[in-house]
């Protein structure tokens, strides 16, 4: 009786153990937070510059990489290539539910070798009154000085630099450097803050379709999708087109986006308002965003 007993115990325990081990097995692969062993080889490449992507993680059985572009591939490994630069996000996905992601950046071997020894100003030729404008120094030169017209005296001494106009008006912005003789002219005309403007309709419009797009990813929807909506339809694919938050804080668009898919993970971000102002040459970009946002969670 004993022993029927004992075998009995050993057998009951013996189907516990195992009945333990298929479980955390079943939770293990069905976590989303699976661990993903996955690696690209570069993060930092040219136009059409190879690299190469590949995933060992253990029981995969399918994969889809997407290469924040709109192309994707369905391998264990292989080899890519982007054809424009800019940044982008490689999402893989692995059995369609853990993810892993990685940055990539494409941009010319060249950038930054070939400056004109000819100093010139980079800024709109319109602005409104006290909006932040950004103004940029072009050429090769290490001594900056803005004077905006203004003050009367030297406002600014960094190459990139942002201003806002106090006051409505017609103004010669100069530029000096060590390898100018003279300073450098932008004849800039700002206008009253309130004044009509016959772009304002398509201007509003337009950021109203960004602001939703923007508001999505804090929502946690897909971020390839709204982020390269934006970049391509209104940004000319520049991913560094500059984002003024609050009238305060400074991104490139790309770290911006990035930004708020994280935020929006912990709390929930409303973005309230966006401005937009078109490229001085190429009036079907956008050259700065502006955007008025805030925190449900400090109101």
């Amino acid at each position: 009786m004993h022993r029927f007993l004992n075998i009995r115990m050993v057998i009951v325990l013996v189907i516990t153990i195992i009945s333990i081990f298929v479980f955390s097995y079943l939770v293990r692969s069905c976590s989303k937070d699976q661990l993903i062993l996955a690696k690209v080889s570069n993060v930092v490449v040219a136009p059409y510059e190879t690299i190469s992507f590949s995933d060992s993680t253990r029981g995969a059985e399918e994969w889809l990489w997407e290469f924040g572009n709109g192309d994707t591939y369905h391998m264990q490994k292989g080899k890519y290539s982007f054809t424009e630069e800019g940044k982008y996000q490689i999402r893989l996905t692995v059995n369609q539910k853990a993810e892993k992601y990685f940055k990539i950046e494409v941009k010319s071997k060249e950038d930054g070798k070939n400056e004109s020894p000819l100093i010139n100003i980079i800024a709109p030729i319109v602005a409104l009154q006290n909006e932040l404008i950004v103004f940029k120094g072009d050429g090769n030169a290490e001594k900056w000085r803005w004077e905006f017209g203004e003050s009367g005296r030297v406002d600014a001494r960094e190459k990139k630099t942002l201003y806002a106009f106090k006051q409505p008006g017609l103004y010669s912005v100069l530029l000096s450097t060590e390898t100018t003789k003279y300073p450098i002219r932008h004849q800039i005309e700002i206008v009253a803050q309130y004044q009509e403007n016959d772009s304002t309709d398509a201007l509003s419009v337009i950021g109203e379709d960004i602001k939703t797009n923007l508001q999505a990813i804090v929502n946690g929807r897909s971020f390839n999708t709204h982020y390269n909506k934006v970049l391509k339809r209104y940004l000319c694919g520049n991913a560094n087109t500059i984002v003024v938050t609050n009238n305060n804080k400074f991104n490139d668009f790309y770290s911006y986006c990035q930004g708020l898919k994280i935020i929006g993970k912990s709390n929930k971000t409303i973005i309230e308002n966006v401005i937009v102002d078109l490229d001085e040459v190429n009036t079907s970009c956008i050259s700065q965003l502006t955007i008025i946002q805030y925190d449900l969670a400090k109101r």
